[in-house]
């Protein structure tokens, strides 16, 4: 199935809001944890020359802060991002599981802030938004990515539009990665 996608962008800037709904041939678990971790080795390796930095367990809670910066086109300065992040789990009427993962400025939390070398020379961004997946079956479930990000910029729409769009191209890849035989999927439904 193709993944559904929504954008909105106010005018010209650097604020968007994007959404995804994708169903995922993997059970919700897997996904979640996917998600989730965000202290392994491929994702720091996809961070070669920018900040990346990923504190759990943040003052004893689940809670984590993600630290992270992004290059923008023309010439822009880099834009750090500083988000918590929390997640709960749920057990619906019919016994399936659904993960909720959310995340906002770490501005909103209200117990310890790490900072990095380097951040000073940044402009500050922010996003907040959520993942919800949803558990269809043992083996499938349904991804829902909500989020809005402002880089605190104008910036052309054109750039806005590509970044999103890249952005929202995740969904496609997460889809992909665990694609599976359609015929085993059926048998499983």
């Amino acid at each position: 199935e193709s993944v559904e996608k929504f954008l909105y962008r106010d005018g010209e800037g650097g604020a968007a809001v994007g959404m995804t709904v994708a169903k995922i041939d993997v059970a919700a678990v897997v996904l979640f944890t996917e998600l989730w971790l965000l202290d392994t080795y491929a994702r720091k390796a996809e961070a070669k020359n920018r900040i990346r930095r990923v504190w759990n367990d943040l003052d004893g809670t689940r809670g984590l802060q993600h630290t992270n910066s992004v290059s923008l086109p023309g010439g822009f300065q880099d834009r750090l991002f500083e988000s918590w992040l929390t997640w709960e789990r749920r057990v619906e009427a019919d016994g399936h599981q659904t993960f909720v993962i959310g995340w906002c400025p770490l501005e909103k939390y209200r117990g310890t802030h790490h900072r990095v070398d380097g951040a000073e020379k940044m402009h500050k961004a922010t996003t907040r938004g959520v993942y919800i997946v949803r558990e269809v079956t043992e083996h499938t479930c349904e991804w829902t990515w909500a989020q809005q990000v402002d880089l605190k910029i104008t910036l052309p729409a054109r750039v806005s539009d590509l970044a999103s769009e890249q952005k929202l191209a995740w969904a496609n890849e997460v889809q992909e990665k665990f694609r599976r035989n359609g015929k085993e999927v059926d048998r499983e439904g």
